[in-house]
């Protein structure tokens, strides 16, 4: 897990397996950035081939966490049987999935557009 700064978005790359094992350690990276009053968070998995449910379930929670402050996560998905894990679980309806990171960032800029 790779955490980059881009503006006031945080950017966390993940790579291969996300597995039970890796949760703790997402769910205490994930919570820094939401006591810290980061609002825009883009989960770049473009090179993950596997999400255990333990860390979808921790995306969707910290989605949760993000709303009230008018926060959001935008996600970054190619691999196929991610995108179909995606819908199959209907968190394609719970979180927008873009296929790069500039059209995740734009994705934010749209919003802020769209809320002016």
């Amino acid at each position: 897990m790779d955490v980059q700064v881009k503006d006031d978005i945080r950017i966390i790359k993940f790579s291969g397996a996300i597995l039970k094992v890796d949760s703790d350690e997402i769910e205490k990276e994930l919570s820094k950035l939401t006591q810290s009053s980061v609002k825009k968070i883009i989960l770049d998995l473009t090179k993950v081939h596997n999400i255990c449910s333990t860390a979808l379930g921790i995306f969707v929670a910290t989605k949760r966490k993000l709303k009230p402050m008018n926060g959001d996560i935008k996600v970054i998905v190619v691999d196929e049987d991610l995108i179909q894990l995606f819908e199959i679980t209907m968190l394609d309806k719970v979180f927008e999935i873009f296929p790069d990171l500039s059209a995740a960032m734009e994705g934010f800029q749209l919003d802020e557009e769209d809320s002016n």
